[in-house]
């Protein structure tokens, strides 16, 4: 792997993916769609001052190092560039992760590890508590980093769509003018997980609720289902894709543009913004994820708390994309079980 030259005139790289050279093998490979992203690209480099006039305002963004193009499919483009029909767009929504406190179902990454646990119960200690009972006995992990697998009623991870902006206040007239009313309200995620260790992703029905309570706060209720329709996903090996459910945000800002009370909805939002649409998942495991499985993919016998209990786990990536907005999020997630003694 090395870095492309581009001092000079622009440059192609194209090379085939592990899946193209099959297809090419096979006499079936053909090109019908191609996509664009810009992950190496830092547009904060885009230079108006620059002495030598607009011709050069990008400069330092067209000389940045590239790399050559990798030929795993899901290591070339994490943030691909969207097309969008409508030509009058000002904004386009991200999709962000809500770890707010407010609600004691809302996991949220540990500090230390900056991952989501999601706990293996299969396994127990020798006074039969599962692992996640286990893991909420150290000081080091709060029950809201464990998500445990296949609970229905427990914790969930938050996503939400919207506007990470200031200057737009987060009331419905705006949620209509720069969302609603241009198509830009999510009405499902797409949910993108490793089939090798995941079984499936349960999501949020479209009955949930994430709305301003009736006198302060915010009122949040999700009953989880299993997501619909897995099947292989096209572009990530060992992959599965899955379509979950999502509902509008309706937490709007609860001051008026010419009040000097300071807004709070933003203790429960983790959009800034106008917002639009949330959902919420957690997983089930594959049942059948070995000890071989723990030693090949993760690390085993691990003091990863510092306290003298010993875990083996697995880190795996969950990708989450709005149906509507293209709007992406990554999620890291640990899977974790007490390990063998």
């Amino acid at each position: 792997m090395a870095f492309l030259d581009n001092s000079g005139d622009i440059i192609l790289d194209a090379v085939l993916t592990d899946i193209g050279r099959k297809r090419m093998a096979r006499g079936n490979f053909r090109i019908t769609k191609f996509t664009i992203g810009d992950d190496e690209i830092d547009y904060s480099l885009y230079n108006k001052s620059h002495p030598s006039g607009s011709a050069y305002f990008d400069l330092e963004i067209l000389q940045t190092p590239i790399l050559e193009a990798f030929t795993q499919p899901n290591a070339n483009i994490n943030y691909g560039l969207v097309s969008y029909a409508r030509q009058d767009l000002l904004y386009i929504p991200s999709a962000v992760i809500n770890e707010k406190t407010f609600s004691p179902r809302i996991a949220s990454r540990s500090a230390s590890k900056n991952v989501f646990f999601l706990a293996d119960n299969t396994k127990t200690n020798a006074n039969g508590q599962p692992t996640s009972k286990v893991m909420t006995g150290t000081s080091n992990v709060p029950d809201a980093n464990i998500l445990i697998s296949s609970d229905l009623s427990g914790r969930f991870i938050l996503i939400e769509t919207g506007l990470q902006v200031d200057k737009i206040a987060a009331d419905s007239v705006n949620q209509a003018t720069y969302l609603t009313s241009v198509g830009l309200a999510d009405n499902g995620f797409m949910v993108r997980y490793d089939s090798r260790f995941i079984q499936a992703v349960m999501g949020a029905q479209s009955s949930a609720q994430f709305a301003n309570g009736t006198q302060s706060g915010a009122n949040l209720r999700v009953s989880l289902v299993a997501g619909g329709n897995a099947k292989k996903a096209p572009s990530l090996t060992n992959y599965n894709e899955a379509i979950v459910g999502s509902a509008l945000t309706r937490v709007y800002s609860n001051v008026g543009p010419s009040s000097t009370t300071v807004d709070s909805s933003g203790d429960y939002s983790a959009v800034s913004g106008p917002r639009g649409s949330f959902t919420a998942m957690n997983f089930l495991l594959r049942s059948d994820i070995t000890q071989t499985d723990y030693t090949k993919f993760g690390t085993t016998s691990n003091d990863l708390f510092g306290d003298g209990t010993l875990y083996d786990f697995i880190d795996t990536t969950v990708y989450v994309q709005g149906l509507s907005t293209n709007a992406t999020v990554q999620l890291p997630v640990r899977i974790i079980k007490l390990a063998q003694t």
